[in-house]
């Protein structure tokens, strides 16, 4: 659409800090994945404060939205749309970042481990928050960064690295049905 090659960068955007996002909508027009920012480290997570975070800083940046939808076998371009984040909206996601900074801080990061060995955590959810969550972003289990406290149920010293998530449900009300 923009004529350039992928991963091609589009140095007027990267000059205006613009994070472009494709989407592709499910038929109901909700995307079909919910938006990743990149890993957070836990020590740096509850090192620095709100104001000089990277999340807020993604959070306040421009967006430039590409939203795609398949009909039938085709492809089909929807909508694009430049976009920021309205304050009360980013009000809301601080909330989980809150959340997130308390939760490392205490060690109190595994709420259990099932029988199947998946460890179920005490971060913030897609249900809990309207805006974001919080939910690995890694290759594997195994792909971890350190903790600044072990978790007091399992002893681990070192998690799967996660991310805050913008929710799909968020992406679809709130940036492709607006106008």
């Amino acid at each position: 659409m923009l004529g350039l090659k992928l991963g091609q960068k589009i140095e007027e955007f990267e000059k205006a800090d613009i994070q472009v996002k494709t989407i592709r909508l499910k038929e109901n027009n909700l995307p079909k994945e919910d938006i990743s920012f990149p890993t957070f480290k836990y020590q740096e997570l509850i090192e620095i404060d709100w104001e000089d975070s990277d999340f807020k800083n993604i959070l306040e940046s421009k967006f430039f939205f590409v939203f795609y939808q398949f009909e039938e076998e085709k492809l089909i371009l929807r909508k694009v749309k430049f976009w920021n984040m309205p304050y009360y909206d980013i009000l809301e996601a601080k909330n989980v970042w809150k959340e997130m900074v308390e939760t490392v801080s205490n060690g109190k990061i595994v709420k259990e481990v099932t029988k199947n060995g998946i460890r179920k955590t005490y971060f913030p959810k897609k249900t809990e928050n309207k805006v974001s969550h919080v939910r690995p972003h890694a290759r594997n289990a195994a792909d971890t960064y350190a903790l600044p406290v072990k978790d007091k149920i399992t002893g681990l010293t070192a998690y799967t690295k996660h991310c805050f998530w913008l929710n799909a449900s968020y992406v679809k009300d709130e940036i492709y049905l607006k106008l």
